[in-house]
């Protein structure tokens, strides 16, 4: 049993996606971010940076003691290694491939569409300089998206963890992105969209929280 400490935001919803799609058997336990519920210490003891996703693996081997982790590309790594999917193994190139694609998602896109939805969305008055840098660069990522995506239907190639941890981040319409100019991304998109697993994990997110931007496919 794993226990998901969840909140339906693009990091959350990334892996629910993934224990969806392996079809493990897991519990979401919200945690309610807009109140502030990730700064309790009991949060804390299991995720240390105090946010969200967080796991508990109950059985994380044999005569092995639960598991807690934070972070959402670890969780990924280590929920698609210890089930042998979409995630190539050790030894195989088509894994870096994976991982390169996975930390671009995690050093890249979610810190500057947050930030970019952050100004967007919520300060008090638009500030021309943030929304400016930071479009520019959603721009950019999405240039560098659909790059990959003429070239292979996803990021790695095959379907894996990157695609699951950079699809939730990719909601043009709140990042000021036409996806009619990134035919490659608008199809990818589809594609993922269609899995029955993707729809599972999107409608226990709107389960928690029905009202989060995140969850709007658009």
């Amino acid at each position: 049993m794993i226990d998901l400490y969840f909140w339906p935001t693009g990091n959350g919803l990334k892996v629910a996606i993934l224990l969806e799609e392996l079809g493990q058997d897991y519990r979401v336990l919200p945690i309610n971010i807009r109140t502030g519920e990730q700064k309790q210490s009991w949060f804390q003891a299991i995720s240390a940076n105090g946010r969200i996703p967080a796991i508990v693996d109950h059985a994380p081997g044999a005569g092995l003691k639960p598991l807690s982790l934070f972070e959402s590309g670890a969780i990924l790594n280590y929920l698609a290694s210890k089930a042998g999917r979409f995630l190539p193994p050790e030894g195989r190139v088509e894994r870096q491939r994976v991982q390169e694609w996975l930390f671009w998602q995690v050093g890249h896109v979610t810190p500057y569409l947050s930030q970019l939805q952050v100004f967007k969305e919520k300060a008090p008055e638009p500030i021309p300089f943030a929304l400016d840098l930071l479009g520019a660069e959603a721009s950019r990522l999405y240039g560098v998206l659909e790059k990959r995506l003429q070239a292979a239907d996803y990021v790695a190639g095959e379907y894996s963890i990157a695609d699951m941890a950079i699809f939730p981040w990719i909601q043009p319409l709140r990042q000021g992105q036409d996806l009619e100019d990134y035919p490659a991304i608008h199809a990818w998109r589809e594609r993922i969209k269609a899995r029955p697993a993707v729809q599972r994990a999107y409608q226990k997110g709107r389960e928690v929280a029905a009202g989060e931007r995140s969850l709007v496919l658009q």
